[in-house]
């Protein structure tokens, strides 16, 4: 028996999957917006997206990706990306910490909104943003464009939003 090697093109890194767990409280509010069968939920980004243009944020991916799981600190002055480094090291890339992250990572909140509101345009089965009640940045975004395919999900968690000033 032969085996064959599979390539996987470099889109998985622009394209890393979240695996969402069911945990929420009280004191969170999904939001839900399954693209093709219910209309949009309210929310924050639905008011302009996410305020602040002076921040830095941890951002997370889970992929089967050279840098899925580990973390990314993003820093966004005037609503532009001006940094992205490793947070820590590892991954199946070998992550180093304190080095730059590819530009595939290098990612505002706002961008991250902005995917999910293009994916949610283009029929998208499903797009979640979890945006905790009362909270000034989403923690979760994910998107599943196609209910029958496997391991195409985009997703992001967000964490550590220090915006200044």
């Amino acid at each position: 028996m032969s085996m064959r090697r599979v390539t996987f093109p470099a889109l998985l890194l622009a394209g890393p999957v979240l695996v969402l767990g069911g945990c929420s409280g009280a004191d969170e509010v999904a939001r839900d917006e399954p693209a093709a069968s219910a209309p949009a939920a309210t929310s924050p980004a639905d008011d302009g997206g996410f305020a602040p243009s002076d921040y830095d944020y941890t951002l997370t991916t889970a992929c089967f990706c050279a840098y899925g799981g580990v973390p990314v600190r993003v820093s966004v002055r005037a609503d532009s990306v001006v940094g992205a480094v490793f947070a820590r090291g590892g991954g199946r890339g070998g992550a180093v910490r304190g080095e730059d992250a590819p530009a595939a990572l290098a990612l505002s909140i706002e961008d991250l909104l902005t995917r999910a509101e293009e994916a949610r345009a283009q029929g998208a089965h499903e797009v979640r943003v979890r945006w905790p009640e009362g909270a000034e940045a989403p923690t979760e975004v994910s998107i599943d464009r196609d209910e029958r395919m496997v391991d195409e999900e985009l997703g992001w968690t967000i964490s550590d939003v220090d915006v200044l000033g």
